[in-house]
C-alpha cells in the first residue's frame, strides 16, 4: 500500500535532518524557526498532490502488467489455434494431392487427354502451393520472417507459367505478356517468394476487374547508375484505386472504399507483396484513376547491394564470392 502523506516538523535547520526525513518517506519538511500558518496549508497541499501522484501511477503500472499478462495469454491462446487450423486445413489438401496424383496413374492412357493431363498437374501444384502458402501464414502470424532463399531465377519463365495458370483459371479475363526478344531476365531471387508477390498482383488485378477486360504483364529493364532492375508491370482495366486510398493502399487491412462488400479480401495481399519486394531490395508502387484501371510495378535488382534486411537473403554463392573476390 502507498504510505500517507507525511510532513516532518523539525526544530532543527540542519540539512542532515531534512535529508533523512526525506528517506524515511516524508514529502516535506517544516522548520520551527520559519513556520506560518500559510507555509504549512502549501506544505500539507504538495504532499498530498505527491501522494496521489504516486497512487496514481502505480495503479498505472498494475493496469499495465495485468494488460500485458493477459495479452501474452491471448498471443498464446491464438498461436495455438493458428497451429491446430493449419493443421486441420494441410489435412484435406494433402488428400487432395494424393487423390490427383492416383487419379493420374488409373486413367488410362487412350482416355488421358492433354487437356485433362493439364488440369490434374494445376490440382496438384494448386495443392501443394497452398500448403506452402499456409506454412507462411503460420511463419507469419508468429512474428517469423523466412530468409529469402536466393537461386538464379528466369523470372521471364516464371511470368509465363503464372499468365498460363491465371488464363485457365481466369477464362473470361485475357492476359497479354509483352516482354522484348532476345532480353535476359535473369535474377538471383527466391522463386516462392516472387511467386506469391505475382499471384497476388494478377489476382487482383482479375478480382477487380469486370469480365472481359484485359490484364497486361509487361516485362523489361532499367539501367540505374550503379545496377540494373528488372520491371513488371501488372496492367487492369478495373476499378482503380481512388486517390484517397493510395496512401494506404500497401497497409495491412485497408481496402479500397470503391470495393463492392461481396468481393472477398482481407487487405493483407499487398502489404505482404510489398515486404517480398523490398526483401529482395526492389520496389513495387502504383498507379492508378479511379473508374480506369491500376498500373503495379516490380523493381527488382539483379543483384543484392544492401546490407540490411534484402541482403540477408543472399545465396551462399554469392557470399562465398564475397569472402573469396577473384585475384
Amino acid at each position: 500500500p502507498t504510505p500517507p502523506a507525511v510532513v516532518v516538523l523539525t526544530g532543527s535547520g540542519n540539512e542532515r535532518v531534512a535529508v533523512e526525513a526525506m528517506k524515511a518517506g516524508a514529502q516535506d519538511y517544516l522548520v520551527k524557526e520559519s513556520f506560518s500558518p500559510e507555509r504549512l496549508r502549501r506544505s500539507l497541499l504538495a504532499a498530498v498532490e505527491t501522494v496521489r501522484m504516486t497512487r496514481e501511477l502505480e495503479a498505472r503500472r498494475l493496469r499495465a502488467e495485468r494488460a500485458e499478462a493477459a495479452a501474452r495469454d491471448a498471443l498464446a491462446v491464438r498461436d495455438e489455434l493458428f497451429a491446430l487450423a493449419t493443421h486441420d486445413l494441410k489435412g484435406p489438401l494433402q488428400i487432395m494431392t494424393l487423390n490427383a496424383q492416383v487419379l493420374r496413374r488409373q486413367i488410362p492412357a487412350s482416355a488421358m487427354t492433354p487437356a485433362l493431363e493439364t488440369r490434374l498437374g494445376h490440382l496438384v501444384r494448386a495443392a501443394h502451393r497452398m500448403g506452402e502458402l499456409i506454412d507462411h501464414f503460420l511463419e507469419v502470424t508468429r512474428g517469423q520472417e523466412r530468409p529469402l532463399q536466393r537461386a538464379p531465377l528466369d523470372l521471364l519463365a516464371l511470368v509465363r507459367a503464372k499468365v498460363r495458370e491465371q488464363e485457365t483459371h481466369a477464362a473470361r479475363h485475357p492476359f497479354v505478356l509483352e516482354a522484348p526478344e532476345g532480353r535476359d531476365f535473369t535474377g538471383d531471387w527466391d522463386a516462392g517468394a516472387l511467386e506469391r508477390v505475382l499471384e497476388n498482383l494478377m489476382g487482383n488485378a482479375v478480382k477487380y476487374s469486370a469480365d472481359g477486360t484485359t490484364v497486361t504483364v509487361r516485362l523489361s529493364l532499367e539501367e540505374g547508375d550503379s545496377r540494373q532492375d528488372v520491371r513488371l508491370d501488372v496492367v487492369d482495366q478495373g476499378i482503380g484505386i481512388p486517390a484517397a486510398d493510395l496512401p494506404f493502399v500497401f497497409e495491412r487491412f485497408h481496402r479500397g472504399r470503391n470495393v463492392a462488400q461481396d468481393v472477398s479480401g482481407s487487405g493483407v495481399g499487398l502489404a505482404s507483396a510489398r515486404r517480398l519486394v523490398e526483401l529482395h531490395g526492389g520496389l513495387l508502387s502504383v498507379e492508378s484513376e479511379e473508374g480506369r484501371g491500376s498500373t503495379f510495378t516490380v523493381r527488382l535488382p539483379r543483384k543484392v547491394h544492401a546490407s540490411g534486411p534484402a541482403a540477408r537473403g543472399a545465396s551462399r554463392s554469392e557470399r562465398a564470392d564475397s569472402e573469396h573476390p577473384e585475384q
